[in-house]
């Protein structure tokens, strides 16, 4: 893929991923996408076929950058430590935590993973199986573990746990209109991991 081709592509899921967290998945239109990228409807047809394709597309980039900031820190760190750090990490590397009094509903990550269409959210775990087995050769490899050691691996599902724990939180908390304004994703994520650290559920 060439450059300029790159920061198309790019500049298509940033506008989208934006404008589906202000304002909606549903309310967001092909052109709307178009329009805040500041390039023709055409183009983006010549990127992706639907704005599912644009919102797995969103997805997969935030959780391949996820994944290296995890691997990132030292393997002796707790994995809630490693998490919050590496959320951190990837907010001041300019990638949105946006607040849920700032959003109208369900971010389509959460709206599509119980609910919405198989093919997202099949599309979805099979990129969480690819991560986690990053995340566990990681592990393996910097962790000096036995071959039976069942450290690298729920190391890895403790990081997944955490990530659904937080997507069904937010149904939850949209549907009963509970979420403080202030919360993120990331905030609830890191809280989620340190009750799992604490043994405190």
């Amino acid at each position: 893929m060439t450059r300029r081709k790159a920061a198309t592509r790019s500049r298509i899921i940033t506008a989208a991923d934006r404008l589906f967290t202000t304002r909606g998945y549903a309310n967001t239109s092909m052109e709307d996408i178009a329009d805040a990228a500041d390039i023709a409807i055409r183009t983006i047809y010549l990127h992706f076929p639907s704005k599912a394709a644009i919102h797995l597309a969103s997805f997969d980039s935030w959780l391949d950058a996820f994944v290296l900031a995890v691997v990132a820190r030292p393997i002796e760190e707790p994995v809630a430590d490693a998490v919050t750090a590496a959320l951190q990490h990837m907010t001041a590397s300019g990638w949105d935590d946006h607040s849920y009094g700032e959003m109208p509903g369900p971010h389509p990550t959460v709206e599509f993973l119980g609910s919405g269409p198989p093919e997202i959210a099949g599309h979805i775990m099979h990129s969480w199986v690819r991560a986690q087995d990053e995340i566990a050769r990681d592990a393996v490899a910097r962790g000096g573990f036995a071959p039976e050691s069942l450290h690298p691996r729920a190391r890895a599902a403790a990081v997944f746990a955490a990530w659904v724990a937080t997507l069904l939180v937010a149904r939850d908390g949209f549907e009963a209109a509970s979420l403080p304004s202030e919360a993120t994703g990331n905030t609830l994520g890191g809280e989620i991991l340190r009750l799992f650290a604490r043994d405190s559920i």
